[in-house]
């Protein structure tokens, strides 16, 4: 079933606003980050604190940076504790895959039925969470490939602008513009990978494949989506431009838009790009057509 834009936003507003549970796989997953943030510290700092109990007395204690770097570099285990790091950060990465996935099988149950429930973030999450994890490290793969293929035509200017510290400004800028340029290209272009994955039940590989397809035959909707949902971000933050005068306003201000962000706009640009993926791939189907009247009652 195609739909326009406004009727696709619409459509999708509606769905948020009947599904507010929506909001508890990014609220779920902020709190496993927090969680997995704070043992990964504990992990880094037990043997420094163990090694040097007085660094972390009192605040100044720690105002010189190389003295810490000096410390953690002086530790035994160094390899262990950069193993147990990268260990934790790919957990992390895990967790975000999974809660990712639990959001658009939940966002797909209410598009498709009108109502969901946590249920279907446990299942989807579970059935989809490897495949997703797996998508999202290769299209990392891909953005570093590319980034570290720009920057190789400017690796001369850049590492003479390092050793004189007078680096060319317009080599600069031209390197930055197109680093900037290829990462926005490509989170636009890659933009519905996830929700191809999770919708259609793919691989990762598929689902990079299909995901292309997608924006290949929809572009200037994928466009769309992605400039509304920027649109939507961007206005919550411009809000907080009265409070920058004052540090305590600034800060409550912050705290307020995080809250939204997690509990409105995650969940609400996530119905709106599962809806899209699923009304361009023929994933809903047409409403039937209703009787004529005369014809009903003949």
């Amino acid at each position: 079933m195609y739909e326009d834009i406004g009727t696709l936003i619409g459509r999708g507003f509606e769905t948020w606003k009947r599904n507010l549970n929506l909001a508890i796989p990014f609220v779920l997953m902020i709190a496993a980050m927090m969680l997995l943030a704070a043992i990964m510290a504990v992990i880094v700092l037990y043997p420094l604190i163990t090694t040097s109990p007085d660094i972390f007395t009192t605040p100044g204690d720690i105002e010189d940076p190389e003295e810490l770097v000096d410390l953690l570099s002086g530790m035994t285990n160094i390899g262990l504790l950069a193993a147990a790091l990268l260990v934790g950060i790919l957990i992390m990465w895990l967790v975000t895959s999974y809660f990712t996935a639990g959001a658009i099988g939940m966002a797909k149950e209410a598009t498709l039925a009108g109502r969901t429930t946590l249920r279907e973030m446990a299942a989807s999450g579970r059935s989809h969470c490897i495949s997703l994890f797996l998508a999202e490290a290769l299209t990392t793969i891909i953005l570093v490939a590319g980034l570290v293929l720009l920057s190789l035509p400017f690796a001369a200017d850049l590492a003479a602008g390092m050793e004189t510290g007078d680096p060319e400004f317009g080599p600069l800028v031209v390197w930055i513009v197109l680093l900037l340029a290829y990462g926005l290209i490509l989170s636009i272009v890659l933009a519905v990978i996830p929700y191809a994955l999770v919708v259609e039940g793919l691989g990762p590989i598929d689902a990079i494949k299909a995901g292309v397809r997608f924006f290949l035959k929809n572009k200037m909707d994928v466009f769309l989506i992605w400039l509304v949902v920027l649109a939507v971000s961007m206005s919550v933050q411009f809000l907080g431009v009265p409070f920058s005068g004052s540090e305590t306003a600034s800060v409550l201000f912050s705290a307020v838009s995080g809250i939204v962000s997690v509990l409105v706009i995650s969940p609400l640009s996530t119905v709106w790009w599962t809806r899209l993926y699923m009304t361009r791939a023929g994933k809903i189907a047409e409403p039937p057509a209703e009787e004529d009247e005369e014809v009903k009652y003949l």
